[in-house]
């Protein structure tokens, strides 16, 4: 006798796709962007590509070939030794400032604008670091411009790129060799040094994240930063625009194409928040990833 009884296999519809039945996770995956124009948003991108794309691209790289003199007079003549100091003061204010200028036109010339900055920054003396998130784009940059062209943490490979690598070296960046194991604990020892140092070094900035997300959420800081046990200021950046194309993710669009759409908008708003200074206890200073966990929990408020 052949019992009509479902078995527990068969009680569910052979029908249904075993996705169907998964809960959707509270927070999406941050390494992707999926990027879907509507028809208004292709038309808009077909007309700019013909027209405000080109202009703006060349307006920034006619901004690159001017910076790139003003960058390499900064640091012409400095050896090796030279390094472990400041730049001078007559150096810094015939070359840097120029270049700011040049930086916050090149920003200009992309269409970031309206650029809304809120809160103080805070000095070197108050803060040597300064610690930003969410990190999702290379337009992050506008961040070292606000904020007066400080050093920044960079791979040494990025210091021979046409154009780019004479711009970071004349911010004095500290540098990290991935071949090399030691590179990084010496970065450290470096970000301790220039904070108890007399002389009158830059801030040195820093994105904790390590890499770009789509700010969907706060990925966990890596203690790097944190291990000299110096205060920090944390810096947010925002993109409240109706279309995001300046997310760059692992999943997500190449970098011509978010450039690209991006001089393709009429304009794409920044907003960065100094948030006050950050001064960890004698517990957070011998524990960097306690330190780290505490910024980040502040930051994604």
């Amino acid at each position: 006798m052949v019992s009509n009884k479902p078995s527990r296999l068969s009680a569910c519809p052979e029908s249904l796709p075993r996705q169907s039945s998964f809960i959707e996770p509270a927070v999406r995956n941050p390494f992707e962007h999926k990027l879907q124009l509507h028809v208004l948003a292709k038309i808009q991108v077909v007309i700019f590509s013909l027209t405000l794309a080109p202009i703006r691209f060349l307006a920034v790289l006619l901004a690159l070939l001017l910076a790139w003199p003003l960058a390499w007079l900064a640091t012409v003549g400095r050896g090796i030794k030279d390094h472990s100091q400041p730049l001078p003061a007559w150096r810094r204010s015939l070359f840097i400032s120029p270049l700011k200028l040049l930086g916050q036109w090149s920003l200009f010339c992309m269409g970031l604008c309206p650029l809304r900055i809120y809160g103080r920054r805070a000095s070197p003396a108050e803060a040597p670091l300064l610690v930003v998130a969410p990190h999702s784009s290379f337009f992050d940059v506008v961040v070292p411009l606000a904020a007066g062209l400080p050093s920044m943490v960079s791979r040494a490979e990025n210091c021979s790129i046409p154009l780019i690598g004479c711009l970071l070296m004349s911010t004095q960046p500290l540098l990290v060799w991935r071949k090399d194991p030691d590179s990084r604990r010496r970065a450290v020892k470096e970000i301790q040094r220039r904070a108890m140092a007399a002389e009158n070094w830059p801030q040195v900035l820093i994105f904790p994240e390590g890499t770009c997300t789509n700010r969907s959420c706060l990925i966990k800081f890596k203690p790097g930063a944190f291990i000299p046990g110096v205060p920090v200021q944390p810096v947010v950046i925002r993109y409240p625009n109706h279309l995001d194309t300046v997310t760059w993710t692992w999943q997500g669009s190449g970098a011509f194409k978010v450039l690209w759409l991006t001089l393709c908008q009429l304009h794409t708003s920044v907003e960065i928040e100094f948030l006050p200074v950050y001064v960890p206890c004698a517990e957070e200073k011998n524990d960097p990833v306690a330190y780290a966990n505490n910024v980040q929990k502040l930051m994604a408020r």
